[in-house]
């Protein structure tokens, strides 16, 4: 499933050609996601006008002249394509948007999903802070709220393990399982660790590690396993610098021992039993 870092490269890149640009025609090809599109998607959102993109958690927010908010959930398998040129149809489109951008030039945004586990909406913005896919969001990693004094509070209300802590987007909205392991490998942290048990040099930690992973990942277009690629096509290349997930059996590269793979909450967890304590 995408996850912050692959959200937010999907939103800087419409970011550059969607702002101020018209919406011409709207296509619904298939309005079988987890929940169905909308059948007055196309009537509410043509001839509106695209503000300036915003992401939230795993969700990507367009605003639009006419005071409502276009939102974007990739679910585990949705990709975003943005072509200049009219392509082919494929079996998994399920709409496509066409713009002309401030400068008149014409994009198709294409929404993908073989999964169909993604959503599209269109609601008003006063409803933001309302609906049923945002209301319960966490803090965000990036906001100066997400730090010692804000999870110390929360640590001491939860029993769970700091591993489901992270993926709890009520509590930090946009980690999953990938950067999950990844944070808890930089931040020398068990992911079995109760967050009762964490001090505070620990969570200090956690915090660093949350916010140098993921503007890491931004920077290279997030990773790539199965089905995320940006929407020029091209891959995201952070995989390379993954240091536990999808590591089982192979060494660690700090101090040389087996990488451990055990299921936490039914998602794979990776980790160094030498290095994280």
């Amino acid at each position: 499933m995408p996850e912050l870092p692959e959200v937010e490269t999907v939103c800087s890149a419409l970011s550059k050609i969607v702002y101020n640009s018209k919406i011409e025609d709207v296509d619904v090809l298939r309005s079988d996601l987890r929940w169905k599109i909308k059948k007055s998607l196309k009537n509410d959102l043509e001839n509106d006008y695209f503000k300036k993109p915003f992401r939230r958690g795993k969700y990507i927010l367009i605003p639009t002249i006419k005071d409502n908010i276009f939102l974007i959930h990739l679910g585990m398998s949705g990709q975003i394509k943005i072509r200049n040129n009219f392509e082919s149809i494929l079996k998994h489109d399920h709409l496509r948007v066409t713009i002309k951008s401030e400068n008149d030039k014409t994009y198709f945004i294409t929404y993908n999903d073989p999964r169909r586990f993604g959503y599209i909406d269109l609601f008003h913005k006063k409803e933001i802070n309302e609906h049923f896919l945002l209301k319960k969001l966490g803090v965000e990693p990036f906001e100066k709220n997400f730090n010692i004094g804000y999870l110390q509070k929360i640590f001491d209300k939860k029993i769970k393990c700091i591993k489901d802590t992270l993926m709890d987007q009520s509590v930090i909205a946009g980690i999953g399982n990938i950067y999950a392991s990844e944070i808890l490998f930089k931040a020398k942290v068990n992911p079995y660790r109760s967050v009762k048990t964490l001090n505070n040099e620990e969570i200090k930690s956690i915090i660093g590690a949350t916010i140098e992973i993921l503007k890491k990942s931004i920077n290279v277009g997030g990773t790539t396993l199965q089905n995320h690629l940006q929407p020029n096509g091209k891959l995201g290349y952070f995989f390379q610098n993954l240091e536990v997930y999808g590591k089982k059996n192979k060494t660690c590269n700090k101090c040389k021992c087996l990488i451990s793979v055990s299921i936490i909450s039914n998602r794979s967890t990776f980790y160094c039993n030498n290095c994280q304590i």
